[in-house]
């Protein structure tokens, strides 16, 4: 016997004969930990459709300067970003490709959460694919996976959301005794890692730099209250 899930309904192959669709009413609620792995493969769905579509030359991409590299789509856990070239037939192919992925993995895709941003377009085209398409008007910079995409990195603005993330990281320990060691582990495994991310894609500025290495400085040998105190090692 042989099962294949589909959306809600479940089709049986006894004997390499079909039977008849089995209607699934109990599923997976959220918070189940096998909820994600069942979404990834769902959404690996999409991506081989978005994979097939620029292999016929249904969708265009973007591409590298200098590089044959072409990126269509990028997805991390049920987050997908879909970028390509301003034209008519891009915008045809992405509505066709998500009511295809709707209706066969019969899940929902929420435009309502959905936004179409454009660098360098007209507005009149934005416009008819704003209304094309059923989603919101986004812009630069925007917010993925904990960093701002399209912002000035040179700028310390960009920055101070992670400097303010630190603080509050601080501020939570202010109530807590936290010897010599362990303030040396917290350095190392939380107020470090969070700029190491960041430092991953961007390039910080010195000024921003500066900050960072005061603030764990003056935690490291003031403790959780922090303070000009004597720093016994440079």
């Amino acid at each position: 016997m042989k099962t294949c899930v589909c959306g809600r309904s479940m089709s049986i192959l006894v004997n390499g004969s079909p039977m008849e669709e089995i209607n699934i009413q109990r599923g997976l609620k959220q918070g189940d930990p096998l909820a994600p792995f069942l979404f990834l493969v769902v959404a690996e769905g999409f991506s081989g459709l978005m994979r097939n579509a620029v292999n016929v030359n249904l969708y265009e991409g973007f591409h590298f300067a200098g590089s044959e590299v072409e990126v269509s789509h990028l997805q991390y856990a049920d987050d997908t970003f879909c970028i390509g070239t301003p034209s008519v037939e891009n915008v045809w192919t992405i509505k066709a490709l998500l009511q295809g992925f709707e209706l066969a993995s019969g899940l929902k895709i929420n435009f309502a959460k959905s936004c179409l941003i454009g660098v360098n377009v007209q507005t009149d085209f934005m416009d008819m694919a704003y209304n094309f398409l059923h989603c919101s008007q986004g812009s630069l910079p925007f917010r993925y996976l904990g960093l701002l995409v399209g912002a000035n990195h040179r700028k310390s603005t960009t920055w101070q959301p992670m400097v303010d993330l630190l603080d509050r990281r601080l501020n939570s320990w202010g109530h807590k005794y936290i010897s010599f060691g362990g303030r040396i582990v917290l350095l190392n495994l939380v107020l470090n890692s969070i700029p190491i991310y960041y430092l991953s894609f961007m390039k910080m500025p010195v000024v921003v730099w500066k900050k960072l290495v005061r603030l764990q400085r003056e935690f490291l040998w003031g403790g959780v209250g922090g303070g000009k105190k004597i720093n016994w090692v440079k």
